[in-house]
């Protein structure tokens, strides 16, 4: 009976996912058709042909001369086969490019979202039980710091800190160039070059995640059923761990995945700044370069992404909680 509860609730939650991923492609799709400029002028940067013929062959080679809805619906059917297009920019397969870039992406976030929940957690549980306290009092000062203050300025001051002042960091790139390592000394050179970035995407979610436990923790820790606990005899360790943090948890589990849209938002920012070789950098140069088929793909892989990091949360939710199941 559980297990088919369980099932029906993931089909559920799947039947969700294709309207909401239809939607947004249409709106990805409209924005950068709604977006000034011909996309001719762009491919050939000012050196458009001038005879009309050959501007309506590329036109129509391209699709451009079909009706809106058609170049969607051509545009949808050759993502979902996995042709993202070509680039304007340098003429290569998009999905191309866009895979030679995601794993960094994809390990930067992943990585910062582990840590700042980690961090969240620990720090949040630390300030609910010693609340009114001088450690409640300097930890939630920091989390108001580390939440209010902006990517890219947090990054800068971290470069000028650890990278420039103290030489601890390097200030850009994933690895070192121009030095032969084996693959223990790539990995290690590889972290080294990561930590800056991680650092500076943790913080603004580490802060977020600990003012929503910290908050859920106080709200746990007044219940009956803790009360209760703690005349059985229960140790507070006991007590703060297994009965008030597993309560506690839910909405933090809940926000772990709606906040990856936000995070990768953030990581074009710091990407661009720190010159990591994800899809955030890819992200920036496109868009400066009003390179239509790559920003569209981009954001499509990040709705992916998203949805797909939902519906996992989605699911761990569910079996923390059976309640959601119904």
């Amino acid at each position: 009976m559980l297990a088919m509860e369980l099932r029906n609730y993931i089909l559920r939650r799947l039947l969700i996912c294709i309207p909401t991923f239809l939607v947004s492609s249409m709106i990805i799709f409209s924005l950068m058709h709604i977006a000034p400029g011909d996309p001719i002028e762009i491919m050939y940067r000012g050196t458009r042909p001038t005879n009309p013929k050959i501007i309506e062959l590329i036109r129509e080679k391209l699709g451009l001369d079909k009706p809106i809805y058609e170049q969607y619906f051509i545009w949808i059917l050759n993502f979902l086969k996995g042709d993202l297009g070509y680039s304007y920019v340098n003429n290569q397969p998009v999905i191309e490019q866009i895979a030679a870039r995601l794993w960094l992406t994809v390990e930067l976030v992943l990585l910062s979202q582990v840590l700042s929940l980690l961090m969240g957690i620990v720090l949040g549980v630390v300030a609910a039980v010693k609340r009114n306290s001088w450690v409640d009092s300097l930890l939630s000062l920091s989390s108001l710091f580390g939440y209010s203050m902006p990517s890219f300025w947090m990054a800068i001051l971290f470069i000028l800190i650890f990278a420039i002042t103290f030489k601890w960091f390097p200030v850009c790139g994933s690895q070192t160039i121009g030095v032969e390592l084996d693959f223990w000394g790539a990995l290690a050179d590889h972290l080294w070059h990561l930590t800056l970035p991680l650092l500076v995407l943790s913080f603004g979610s580490a802060a977020w995640y600990f003012r929503l436990v910290r908050s859920a923790m106080l709200d746990v820790l007044q219940m009956d059923y803790i009360k209760t606990a703690r005349a059985k005899g229960l140790t507070e360790r006991i007590v703060i761990y297994k009965h008030a943090l597993r309560n506690a948890i839910l909405p933090v589990a809940t926000s772990f995945g709606t906040s990856l849209g936000f995070v990768l938002g953030g990581a074009v920012v710091v990407e661009s700044i720190f010159a990591w070789p994800g899809l955030g950098e890819f992200a920036y140069k496109s868009t400066l370069a009003r390179d239509y088929p790559s920003i569209m793909g981009i954001n499509m892989m990040i709705v992916l992404c998203v949805l797909i990091a939902n519906l996992i949360t989605d699911i761990v939710i569910a079996l923390i909680d059976p309640r959601i199941r119904y």
